[in-house]
C-alpha cells in the first residue's frame, strides 16, 4: 500500500517533469527566437506560435531537419581543421612555437583549431539565421511575397516543390502570424 502510494506519486511528478520540459522544448527552438527578432513576442508565446505556423502549414517535418546546421557544423570542423594546419605550418616556419606548454605542435593546431571553430561559427550562425528568417517570413506570408516580389517568390516556390514535393500545397491559404 505505501509502495503503491510510492509508486503513484513517482508517476504523478514524472508526468508533471515530462509536460515542463516538453513546453521548454516548444519554447526553446531557432524558429522561436527568429519569431521573436521579427516579431517581438515573448519567448514562450514565439515558440507557440512558430510551431503552430508550421503544424498549420504542414511543414513541422521540414522545421525538424537540420540539414543545413549539420552541414555548417561540419563546414565550421574543416575550417578549423584548415586553421589548426595553417597555425602548425606558421610555428614550423616561425621555429617559435605559439606557446611553451607541452608540445608545440599540438597546441598550435589546438589554438589555430579553436580560432577557426570560434571564428566560422560566428558567421555560419549569421548564416542560419538568416536562413530561419527566410523560412519563417515565407511561411507566414507567401501571399505577400507573391504580390510584392513575384519572380523571387516564383524562384522559391519552384526551389521549394523540388526539395519539399507536396509542402506548398495550401500555397494560396493566408495565414496569420501576429
Amino acid at each position: 500500500s505505501a509502495l503503491m502510494c510510492l509508486y503513484e506519486c513517482c508517476l504523478f511528478f514524472q508526468e508533471k517533469i515530462v509536460t515542463f520540459v516538453d513546453e521548454l522544448a516548444d519554447s526553446f527552438t531557432p524558429w522561436a527566437f527568429t519569431y521573436i527578432g521579427l516579431y517581438h513576442y515573448g519567448l514562450k508565446d514565439a515558440g507557440h506560435k512558430a510551431n503552430e505556423l508550421f503544424e498549420k502549414r504542414g511543414w513541422t517535418r521540414l522545421v525538424t531537419d537540420d540539414l543545413i546546421p549539420n552541414i555548417l557544423a561540419m563546414v565550421g570542423l574543416v575550417i578549423g581543421g584548415l586553421s589548426g594546419s595553417f597555425a602548425v605550418i606558421l610555428q614550423a616556419l616561425d621555429g617559435h612555437g605559439l606557446t611553451s606548454i607541452g608540445h608545440p605542435v599540438l597546441m598550435s593546431f589546438l589554438i589555430g583549431f579553436m580560432i577557426g571553430i570560434v571564428l566560422s561559427s560566428v558567421l555560419f550562425g549569421i548564416i542560419s539565421s538568416s536562413v530561419f528568417a527566410v523560412i519563417v517570413c515565407f511561411a507566414g506570408s507567401p501571399v505577400e511575397f507573391q504580390r510584392k516580389h513575384p519572380k523571387l517568390s516564383d524562384e522559391m516556390r519552384h526551389a521549394w516543390r523540388e526539395v519539399w514535393p507536396g509542402s506548398l500545397d495550401m500555397e494560396n491559404a493566408p495565414v496569420g502570424i501576429v
